[in-house]
């Protein structure tokens, strides 16, 4: 049992109880006027972490007194602030900064091979639902799709809000929350079942 701590420039791994340091785990952005904002995904015994600015992605297996690194690469799955989602053995998400136009990735978890990468996709957030990602752009715009490795094939989309968001969507109940920077809806979607 151990607590994770993503902070500014390393993974720490704290004993629960007391707090005491166990690891650290170096992960710095190369530019100092960055963020390390993707919350790390907990998998078993492996721990996923991501960050744009040059830091990257890793798989670390942490079963052990230290870190073990899985794979690692500036080239494959590089959050900007969106956490990744993981299904069925895939990570899904966004790839590379918010301002430069990312890609929407899937990438295998054990290996770190990109099956797929929708260029120039924009950034926003995912959800999964099932066999589905839920995906909202930083453009307000809903896209349903199957979490697949071998394409990207939205089934449904819809504008839903304006633009410039950032804050992550809620799912409860088959219902959809999200808001931009004056508006929050709520959108039914067992209704398109």
């Amino acid at each position: 049992r151990r607590v994770f701590v993503f902070a500014r420039k390393s993974l720490l791994a704290l004993a629960p109880g007391d707090g005491k340091l166990l690891w650290e785990f170096p992960w710095t952005p190369r530019i100092d006027a960055s963020v390390s904002a993707a919350t790390p995904l907990i998998i078993g015994d492996q721990v996923f972490i991501s960050a744009s600015y040059g830091a990257g992605a890793a798989l670390l297996r942490v079963a052990g007194p230290k870190p073990e690194v899985v794979w690692s690469g500036d080239d494959i799955l590089s959050s900007h602030y969106s956490p990744i989602v993981r299904h069925r053995g895939f990570l899904y998400g966004f790839d590379g900064r918010q301002e430069q136009r990312c890609r929407l990735r899937c990438v295998e978890l054990q290996t770190g091979k990109v099956r797929w990468s929708e260029e120039r996709f924009g950034a926003g957030t995912l959800l999964v639902a099932g066999e589905d990602l839920l995906i909202l752009t930083e453009r307000g715009e809903l896209l349903v799709a199957p979490s697949s490795p071998e394409k990207f094939a939205p089934s449904a989309r819809a504008q839903i809000l304006g633009t410039d968001l950032r804050a992550h969507p809620a799912l409860s109940g088959g219902r959809f929350y999200a808001r931009d920077k004056s508006t929050l809806v709520c959108v039914d979607l067992r209704a398109a079942r």
